[in-house]
């Protein structure tokens, strides 16, 4: 066979367009493959957005499930109120009294007492837990877990109003449970607007007075431990806790039996707690007028 030196000019004509069919051919073959890759990515990100687009519409059916992580336990060295539950990290409220649980349906309620939102569902609540929880006509099967929370420190102008004020509720639960829930609900009806520097200690102490907790207990509002060679107030670290728990975008988070519950607004905790129940309205128990909205 001629060498390429040799090859005429026919042949050289030949030789390219053979080469020229190769390049084609392979670059054929590169765009198929190419094709197909593209098509199998695109397939996968088409699964992943409807995923996600399944997620987010279950999120909204579930009423956003799990927005919060309970810890397994506080720790030894955090000084828990009497009446608190180091499991649940807050403090139970049933029929039978503060810092008992029912078995039943478990509300958790995370708030903040800086949160207009948290005063708005005690308003628009409040009621509702009154009736459930009512010593003598409230169900057997309901417990309420408060989870006081300091989120809004931020928003008292330096004073931690949060914190200050949660580590006053965390006292009232460990020295007078019986005016607990009395003195929340005070706190939300005397709540001060965000960005303002919140209620001085001695406001606070006033109004747990003024509900039935006795000045030897509002003295304590101030009262400091060591933890870990830091001066702190009593309860400052188990409010450190419970707030680490809260995983949630913001405050009041509220769930039943641990399902995120979005319809609060407009929708009785009563009904809510029976439909966990997997009750009728005419299978529950009947309640006080109170509860009515």
């Amino acid at each position: 066979m001629a060498t390429n030196d040799r090859l005429t000019k026919a042949q050289r004509r030949d030789e390219a367009r053979r080469k020229a069919a190769e390049l084609r051919a392979r670059q054929e073959r590169e765009r198929r493959r190419n094709k197909i890759i593209g098509i199998a990515l695109l397939a996968v990100a088409v699964v992943v957005v409807v995923g996600a687009i399944g997620l987010l519409v279950k999120q909204r059916v579930d009423g956003n499930k799990s927005p919060v992580s309970l810890p397994k336990k506080v720790g030894t060295d955090i000084q828990v109120p009497s009446t608190g539950d180091a499991a649940l990290g807050g403090i139970p409220v049933s029929k039978q009294g503060v810092g008992v649980s029912a078995d039943g349906v478990v509300v958790d309620v995370y708030m903040d007492f800086m949160c207009p939102h948290c005063a708005k569902f005690e308003k628009t609540q409040g009621p509702e837990i009154d009736a459930l929880l009512d010593p003598k006509t409230g169900r057997d099967d309901v417990t309420v877990v408060y989870h006081v929370v300091s989120r809004l420190d931020s928003h008292s102008q330096g004073t931690n109003y949060s914190t200050r004020v949660a580590n006053a509720v965390s006292v009232v639960a460990d020295k007078d449970p019986d005016h607990f829930v009395d003195f929340m609900n005070a706190l939300f009806t005397s709540q001060p607007k965000q960005n303002t520097p919140g209620h001085d200690d001695k406001r606070i102490a006033e109004i747990a007075q003024s509900v039935g907790v006795s000045a030897a207990v509002t003295n304590q509002f101030t009262a400091t431990a060591d933890y870990n060679g830091k001066t702190l107030r009593t309860f400052v670290p188990w409010t450190s806790a419970v707030t680490s728990a809260l995983t949630a975008d913001g405050v009041p988070t509220i769930l039943v039996n641990g399902e995120g519950w979005m319809e609060w607004t407009a929708e009785p905790l009563s009904a809510r707690v029976q439909a966990a129940l997997g009750e009728t309205p005419q299978d529950a128990p009947e309640q006080t007028p109170g509860a009515e909205q």
